[in-house]
């Protein structure tokens, strides 16, 4: 997972979403807004996955 990712299928999803909600389709909007909150739970795991992975690193400089 990308941190990059995550933002590209959030922006997606509230694209899928809002046109969903301009045509009348619920199933659209469903989809537009999983596919968000897949985006934002992806990004934020990459951000911790980034910060864990830093902290590491900076512990085994120190050894």
């Amino acid at each position: 997972m990308s941190e990059l990712k995550g933002k590209i299928d959030t922006a997606i999803g509230k694209a899928k979403e809002k046109a969903g909600y301009a045509i009348g389709s619920d199933k659209l909007q469903a989809k537009g807004a999983a596919q968000a909150v897949k985006g934002k739970v992806e990004t934020a795991v990459s951000e911790k996955a980034n910060k864990v992975r830093d902290a590491v690193d900076k512990a085994t400089d120190q050894l």
